[in-house]
């Protein structure tokens, strides 16, 4: 390790170590669950086993500031979809996490995300590239939903927010407890500075349902340009 990624790293160890006097930062475990019985049937049958579909939680908007708080994927495994969560409460966390997300994009094809070319995407490599961990696989085509949304929709809908999408193209309205994602960093500090697990579960609940209905969304607008 060179000097100068040495003394970054002191710094936010320091920077996110806890202060005297303070409780210990809680422990998020990984999340892994088979989650068919949330879906169409159909979604499954039309998702390919080469696709991987991926949302982030940060800690701030700026990827030289913030860390990679969690690591949404979801992806077809045999006949059903597997949902998989990762958390980091620190950057040795963090950097153990994007070597594992290096690893796993390896196995696909296309990345699909909701904005993911101007934030997610980014901001894994600029993550990477402050660990010195190299980029993530070029062979992964990204496919960012947000993209083909406002090519068709922007001058029909009033905005094209993902919760949007999947009230117009799904008919799936969020329930009055989702938590906006700008929620995410604050309650993540929360979460490093000891405050219960409770405090964070709506947010991982809110990245699992961004998941599952990239799933639908993906196939909604396959369709809308088969028939363009």
């Amino acid at each position: 390790m060179k000097g100068d990624q040495l003394s970054r790293l002191r710094r936010s160890l320091r920077k996110n170590a806890p202060q005297e006097g303070s409780r210990l930062p809680t422990r998020v475990p990984d999340y892994d669950a088979i989650v068919d019985h949330q879906v169409d049937p159909q979604w499954i049958e039309q998702t390919s086993e080469d696709v991987i579909f991926l949302d982030l939680e940060t800690t701030g908007l700026r990827p030289e500031r913030s860390l990679t708080s969690l690591i949404g994927i979801l992806y077809r495994q045999q006949d059903s979809l597997r949902l998989e969560q990762w958390y980091s409460g620190d950057v040795a966390d963090e950097r153990r996490q994007l070597e594992r997300l290096q690893r796993f994009l390896g196995r696909f094809d296309r990345v699909v995300t909701y904005n993911g070319n101007r934030f997610d995407l980014p901001f894994l490599r600029s993550r990477c590239h402050w660990h010195r961990l190299g980029g993530i696989s070029a062979a992964c085509v990204s496919s960012d939903l947000l993209v083909d949304v406002r090519r068709r929709y922007r001058k029909e809908w009033p905005n094209c927010r993902q919760t949007t999408a999947e009230q117009r193209l799904l008919g799936l309205p969020r329930c009055t407890t989702d938590v906006p994602g700008s929620e995410a960093p604050k309650r993540f500090q929360d979460l490093r500075g000891g405050a219960p697990l409770s405090v964070i579960e709506p947010v991982l609940l809110h990245n699992r349902r961004d998941l599952i209905s990239l799933v639908g969304l993906r196939i909604e607008l396959l369709k809308v340009t088969i028939k363009a």
